[in-house]
């Protein structure tokens, strides 16, 4: 089972992760995304319970995202986000889930693993005196089910490269509804925990930092990072063009709202674009 859309969630490895973004923490993007899909790529009305296995499909785009400059920032930029969705078999490559491949593959039932790109910031985004840090790859785990019409995902990312990375557990929901032919929306909410890694990579100051920023050092411990809303939409021009779009709202919650980075503990995040089945 995967996003009505064929895109994937936001924020999984931080704001500006491009492949996150429609999804917005789970969809992520929430996240509920796996590689199953609602709506099959032909754009024909189906549920879990008839689809199976989706064909072989390919899907291009590309869209502009609205992002704050890193997490807790109260800076936007503007930047292109590629809109991806192929499937060959089992193997899949997606926005925001990367590439992977489907274990469990049922009517009931997704599971699967991937390799995702976990992007950090620039030190150029943040304030003076404070270090960039690197983008990652990831290793990631998820489970997706259906129950009345909601999906409901867990997934895991752990950083293979760049390990003091972390680990990050984004837990959604998301509930498609086809408004018509054409038009499809789908509001989710999601959750995100982090280990003391992660959350030390992103939002901690350590003695160094502290000395040329003039903020006060800070060790943020593993916990809830965020909660989100957001809610997505598909408009079908034509048989193989369609509008993609997603707007929503992330609220940083315990160490991460209290970090000294922090500006604005809740951020607004939008995508628009086009995609194109091949």
């Amino acid at each position: 089972m995967a996003n009505s859309f064929g895109f994937g969630r936001l924020g999984e490895a931080g704001l500006r992760h491009s492949l996150g973004v429609m999804a917005f923490g789970m969809a992520a993007s929430a996240m509920a995304d796996s590689p199953r899909a609602l709506e099959p790529a032909d754009g024909t009305k189906a549920g879990l319970e008839q689809a199976g296995s989706l064909p072989n499909h390919l899907s291009l785009g590309l869209g502009m995202a609205l992002l704050p400059d890193y997490q807790g920032a109260d800076d936007y930029q503007v930047e292109p986000v590629p809109l991806v969705e192929a499937r060959y078999g089992r193997w899949f490559a997606r926005t925001g889930e990367g590439i992977g491949v489907t274990v469990i593959d049922s009517a009931a039932l997704a599971a699967g693993i991937s390799v995702n790109w976990m992007r950090g910031y620039e030190e150029d985004d943040v304030p003076e005196g404070i270090e960039e840090v690197d983008d990652a790859l990831g290793a990631r785990f998820f489970v997706s089910t259906q129950r009345w019409g909601t999906q409901a995902t867990l997934a895991v990312t752990r950083a293979v490269t760049e390990t003091e990375r972390g680990l990050i557990v984004m837990a959604g929901l998301s509930h498609p509804w086809r408004i018509s032919e054409r038009l499809m929306l789908a509001p989710g909410l999601g959750v995100t925990w982090a280990d003391e890694n992660y959350m030390v990579s992103y939002f901690g100051v350590d003695a160094s930092e502290a000395a040329r920023s003039g903020f006060s050092e800070y060790r943020p411990g593993a916990g809830f990072k965020d909660a989100s809303f957001r809610i997505r939409a598909r408009y079908r021009v034509t048989e193989r063009v369609s509008v993609v779009g997603a707007a929503g709202v992330i609220h940083l919650l315990g160490d991460a709202a209290d970090a000294p980075l922090t500006d604005e503990d809740t951020q607004a995040i939008a995508v628009a674009g086009f995609v194109y089945r091949f």
